[in-house]
């Protein structure tokens, strides 16, 4: 439900844009550079390195627009560009600091960490508890927390995260599932339930 709300309302000014409506491009920047944003610096928790990827992939975007006509879903094909352009260029100032590892290595390695700003649930909630939560998500691997920052909190489908990660859909599932029993194994039932609850407000109201 999340989902659809969301390209439902996006689609439209990308297709005006592509079909040649430049006055369109700053309504699709505007659209969709908030949740680029948050997703880049989940990936890279560098303000200006994600901001300039943005820029650099806008600029592209622009120089290419009569040629994205393609694109089914432009969130997917956003997310998929943003983190190529962070993950090249990690990859590029880790060799110029003398570190040899490639692109599928930093992408498994995610980087993303659940703040306690992450943990929107309800004010009477202890704080300790937040920390509980916020601690027990980023105990999963990182593959885990990309695949329930870009499900529960983006709304995506786990077939918009097969494209954007590149996997196949079982294994998003199976990512999931694991990523869900991990959680219970570290957490007690009524915390447990407090995050069944979160992402479930996160999936149908965001």
């Amino acid at each position: 439900m999340g989902k659809e709300k969301f390209n439902t309302a996006y689609k439209e000014p990308w297709e005006e844009f592509v079909q040649g409506n430049d006055a369109a491009f700053e309504n699709v920047f505007n659209a969709h550079y908030k949740s680029m944003y948050g997703y880049g610096l989940k990936l890279c928790n560098r303000s200006a390195l994600v901001k300039d990827c943005i820029q650099d992939l806008w600029m592209d975007i622009w120089e290419r627009r009569t040629e994205l006509h393609h694109v089914r879903s432009p969130n997917v094909y956003l997310f998929v560009s943003l983190r190529r352009k962070i993950l090249k260029k990690l990859t590029h100032l880790r060799k110029l600091n003398g570190l040899d590892d490639d692109i599928e290595e930093i992408a498994e390695g995610s980087l993303i960490q659940f703040s306690k700003e992450d943990i929107i649930i309800k004010n009477e909630v202890k704080f300790q508890t937040k920390e509980q939560l916020q601690q027990a998500l980023n105990q999963l691997s990182g593959r885990q927390k990309e695949i329930i920052y870009l499900h529960y909190y983006n709304g995506l489908s786990y077939g918009e995260i097969e494209e954007i990660l590149s996997i196949n859909r079982q294994s998003v599932r199976n990512c999931m599932y694991r990523a869900m029993e991990t959680l219970r194994s570290v957490m007690n039932t009524e915390i447990m339930k407090l995050v069944i609850t979160l992402f479930l407000a996160l999936l149908f109201f965001a």
